[in-house]
Order: C-alpha cells, then sequence, then structure tokens
C-alpha cells in the first residue's frame, strides 16, 4: 500500500468533511461557538496540508498521536451540539487514518476511544435535544466505517505480502533456473562450485556460502570453495582448500548430513576436525545441504543462516543442492569416462605408433639380414658394406622407439623434412628390392596443423610398407597436395593390386594395423580414405583432410 496516496486521499476527504460544519454556520444562531469550531478544524486541516510528509511520518512511527485527533473531534462535537453536530463526518478522520495505517487492530481502537470520547461530548453539552436512538445509530457507524476499512486494509497487507512473496518465488525460480542452464556448460568441478556459490549469495542475497565436496574412494569431504555476497572468496586468502575430513559417525553434523540424506536447519556451530575450517566458518549459524545422486554423496552445502529466512527461500536452496550435485556427479562421471577413454586412445595410438615406425623398420632389417645371408660367404665386401648400413638403421629404429615412448615429434615438419624422411625410409626398406620413386608436395605446407603432418605422414609411410611387402611393385609415387581448403595425399604404385574389400575384411584381427590404420588415422583427421585397386591394375590410396578456415582479412 502507497502510504502517500493513502494520506493525500485522507486529507482531502477532511476538507470535505467540512461542508456540513460550514453549510451549519450559514444557518447558526450562536455564531461565535460555530466559527470558532470551524476555524479550528481548518486550521488542523491547513497544517496537515501543508506537512504531509513528516506529520505522515511522525503519526506512523507514533501512532498514540492519533489521539489528539480523536480529542479534537470530541471537542468540535462538544462546542456544536454535542450528538448533532455537523462534525460527525469530520470525526471519521481519525477512525480512517487508524483503520488504514494500523488495520483492523488500529480501527478497533480507535473507533472504541471515539465512541467514548463522543459520548461523553453529547453528555457534557446537555440541551434537550439529546436522542439516544441517533446516539446508537452514530456510535454503531464509527465500528462500521472503521472496521470495514480496517478489515479491507489488512487484506490489502495481506495481499501485498503474497504478491511479494510470490515475486521472491519467482526469482528463486528464475535463479535456479538459469543455475540449471549455467551448469550445463560448466566445464570442471571448480567450476560447478563456482556457479552454485555465486547463485546463492550474488543471486539470492545470503551472506556468505560454502561447497565442499566428497571423494567417495576415500571417504573425506575435500576440495573446499567460499565465497560472500560481495563475490570475494570467503577463505581468507584462499580460493580453494584441500583440508580432507572423514565422512564417518562421529564427524559432527557435515558427516551426519550427508550420512542419512537430511538437511541440517539453523545448526549453530559447525565443528570439524580441522581448525583452519573451523576458523573460517566461524560460529554460525549454518543450514546445512546434503548433495546426494543415486544415494551417493557427492559434496555439501553450508548456507550462513545468520539472518531472517523462511521455508520458501530453504526449499530453493533445497532445490540448488540437488542441481548441484546432479552437475557435480555428472561432470565427475565425464571426466572418468574422459580419463578411460583417453588411456584407450593412447593404447591404440602407442600400438599404432609402435606398427607405424618399428615394426616397419625391424621388417626392413630382417629383409636385409635375409639377403645378406644369402650373399655370405661369396661376396663379403658387399655384406660388409650392408651391414654397415644396416647397424645405421637399427640406430634410427632405436631412435623411433624412444620418439613413440616419449611421445615426442619435432615441432616444425617442412615439407622438405616430410620428403626427406620418406625418401630415406623407402630407401632402407626397399635395399634389397629397389623401387623408382617421386615425392611431390604442392601447396602451402604451412596450413596444416601439425598433428595432420605427422599422421599424413604415418599414412604415407604404412602404404610405402604395404607397397614394399605385398605389391612387387618397381615404381611408386607420392604426392601431397595443399589447398584452400583440404590437403589431399595419394600414394601410388605399378604393382600387381589387390582386392580392398578382401583385404580389409582379413585386417579385422586387432593385431594388424595396415589398411585400417589408415583408415582410422584419416578419420581421426575428420577426413576420409580410399583404396583403388584390382588384381594387376597397381593400386592407389587416396586420402582427403580438411583444413581449418583462412582467417577473414575483411574484418580488420
Amino acid at each position: 500500500m502507497n502510504t502517500r496516496q493513502v494520506f493525500n486521499l485522507l486529507l482531502i476527504y477532511r476538507w470535505l468533511s467540512l461542508i456540513p460544519a460550514v453549510l451549519s454556520l450559514a444557518v447558526s444562531i450562536s455564531l461565535v461557538p460555530a466559527a470558532d469550531a470551524l476555524l479550528a478544524a481548518a486550521s488542523v486541516n491547513l497544517l496537515i496540508t501543508l506537512l504531509p510528509n513528516s506529520l505522515n511520518s511522525a503519526v506512523r512511527a507514533r501512532p498514540w498521536l492519533l489521539s489528539l485527533d480523536l480529542l479534537l473531534c470530541a471537542l468540535l462535537a462538544g462546542l456544536t451540539g454535542g450528538w448533532s453536530t455537523p462534525y460527525y463526518l469530520y470525526a471519521f478522520s481519525p477512525l480512517l487514518a487508524a483503520a488504514l495505517f494500523f488495520e483492523l487492530k488500529g480501527a478497533w481502537l480507535a473507533a472504541s476511544a471515539m465512541a467514548a470520547l463522543f459520548v461523553g461530548a453529547g453528555v457534557v453539552s446537555g440541551g434537550p435535544a439529546q436522542n439516544w436512538q441517533q446516539l446508537v445509530a452514530q456510535v454503531v457507524g464509527f465500528f462500521l466505517i472503521a472496521g470495514t476499512f480496517g478489515y479491507a486494509s489488512s487484506l490489502l497487507t495481506r495481499l501485498q505480502k503474497s504478491h511479494t512473496e510470490l515475486d521472491r518465488v519467482h526469482r528463486d525460480l528464475q535463479v535456479i533456473h538459469e543455475l540449471i542452464l549455467s551448469l550445463q556448460s560448466a566445464a570442471d568441478v571448480t567450476e560447478v562450485e563456482e556457479r552454485v556459490l555465486t547463485a546463492v549469495t550474488r543471486d539470492l542475497g545470503y551472506p556468505r556460502a560454502f561447497v565442499a565436496l566428497v571423494d567417495q574412494n576415500e571417504g573425506v569431504i575435500t576440495s573446499w570453495q567460499g565465497q560472500g555476497r560481495d563475490g570475494q572468496p570467503a577463505l581468507g586468502a584462499e580460493q580453494r582448500h584441500v583440508v580432507r575430513l572423514a565422512v564417518t559417525s562421529g564427524s559432527g553434523p557435515l558427516a551426519e548430513a550427508l550420512r542419512d540424506n537430511r538437511a541440517r536447519l539453523s545448526v549453530k556451530a559447525v565443528p570439524t576436525s580441522d581448525i583452519w575450517v573451523d576458523q573460517h566458518l566461524g560460529a554460525g549459524p549454518y543450514h546445512l545441504f546434503p548433495m546426494v545422486l543415486r544415494e551417493h554423496p557427492v559434496g555439501v552445502l553450508l548456507v550462513d543462516a545468520s539472518e531472517e529466512d523462511n521455508p520458501g527461500r530453504l526449499r530453493s536452496l533445497e532445490a540448488i543442492a540437488s542441481q548441484a550435485a546432479v552437475a557435480v556427479g555428472t561432470t565427475m562421471l565425464c571426466i572418468d569416462r574422459a580419463q578411460r577413454l583417453a588411456v584407450q586412445d593412447e593404447r591404440i595410438r602407442f600400438a599404432s605408433e609402435i606398427h607405424d615406425t618399428v615394426s616397419q623398420s625391424l621388417f626392413g632389417l630382417a629383409y636385409s639380414l635375409d639377403a645378406c645371408v644369402k650373399l655370405l660367404p661369396e661376396q663379403a665386401e658387399t655384406v660388409k658394406v650392408e651391414l654397415a648400413d644396416l647397424r645405421r638403421l637399427a640406430e634410427n629404429t632405436r631412435s623411433e622407439l624412444r620418439q613413440s615412448i616419449l611421445n615426442i615429434w619435432p615441432s616444425e615438419l617442412t615439407a622438405e623434412q616430410f620428403a626427406r624422411d620418406l625418401r630415406r625410409f623407402a630407401t632402407d626398406a626397399c635395399r634389397s628390392n629397389p623401387m623408382a620413386l617421386s615425392i611431390d608436395v604442392r601447396g602451402d605446407f604451412g596450413r596444416v596443423p601439425a598433428g595432420a603432418r605427422r599422421s599424413l605422414y604415418r599414412i604415407a609411410q604404412e602404404a610405402l610398407t604395404n607397397i614394399v611387402r605385398h605389391a612387387g611393385a618397381s615404381q611408386a609415387q607420392v604426392c601431397l597436395d595443399v589447398s584452400q581448403v583440404e590437403a589431399l595425399l595419394a600414394v601410388r604404385d605399378n604393382g600387381q593390386g589387390f582386392e580392398p574389400e578382401m583385404a580389409l575384411a582379413r585386417e579385422i584381427n586387432r593385431e594388424r594395423f595396415g589398411l585400417r590404420g589408415i583408415q582410422e588415422r584419416a578419420a581421426s583427421l575428420g577426413g576420409t580414405c580410399e583404396f583403388v585397386s584390382g588384381p594387376g591394375a597397381g593400386s592407389s590410396v587416396l586420402v582427403s583432410v580438411p583444413l581449418p578456415a583462412l582467417p577473414d582479412s575483411r574484418g580488420s
């Protein structure tokens, strides 16, 4: 209710209620008392008109001031005819003020006081014109009007409180909705904690809040994080603390809330086994909300309960704790799954790396050593030279194995290195059966990301290995063409060819990484792979890898 507008309406009523007194003065035989009464009433109205804000605040702060207005009305009635006074309507002014400002209770008190004073004024004024029936009607009018307006004022106040509560509930629901949306995009558990704390302190307005997570493997509460209403960390200079508290019986209300999955409201103190935590939490009180996902505790939310609260706000906090539990649990599950997939992918990558490097180099060594055995003892000098080369190949194999183990790769693989290393690899692999090889790199090789360069090199290396092992080719060609949108690798030979479908079907065995390894490397880059071949028609391996878009220079 707008008290300023109500006060103005009451002021207008006070002026209009003087109309019967003015008319009575016009026909009055005794002008002096009637004029004095009208002058007094008009003077009070004028004072209220000139000082509305001050008098409004004074009456709201000190309700007893209305008794002065009641006495004024009784005095006017006593001076102007008692129960037949023309100031009867004027006497309703303090009653209406009491009803509208102080609701039903104030209305009954003011009406009772006005009735007593009005009866007394009539008795004091005396005179033969007193009518008891008129008096009863007038007194009933005081209670009827005051009670009606007092009840209406009470209803309006309750409606206003209900509307305020609905607004608060709506804001809380909006906070929870926005929190749910933001938690869906949280990158890690720490970000989930931060967003929950922000929702509780900044959006819901609580002084402080803390979140701690549960390490289910070790059964401890850890990863503490706190925030104040101003957005500053509530754990001193620390943004996050890794104090570890056991979730066991006898470990205080925190552990109890987690163990029985029940909130603890207005806990006077939250004693723990750690001095640092106790120091920053203080004496409380706190609301404790367990964060549980599928009967598994994932954390706990502590909210400062030092300010007055209501059941609606507590339900909002419970909803936030529930959503936080889902977000934390889901994030932890995703992290665990990602870690397991990363381990699996790393195993596959390492196996592929070993196959593409060490396995192929050992194949070349074995092939060349077999040739040396056949040359002995007739061509010992030739074998001696060949063994020197094989020693160099063995050293290279050792280096490649070390690179695979340490996952080391040159930070910059240039087009020249790409062609030179492939040519050296082919020369070592084809030592016993030389093959004409041409390597051509076209376009801007620098546009190819470092990871894609390595994968394309491994694909070309695997394709050349297959040519040496199976094709019986005399010629091979490697061409890498880099355009604005893609990198196209083509490895061709003039060998005996093969049936791609049959060859891929044979490679279901997980120990083989040849053609399927090429396909998987291409797919990991978002590209495509095609094998074109047929019996006696040679073969082609075609790999297309998309490249990142060029920056738009028009925007600069």
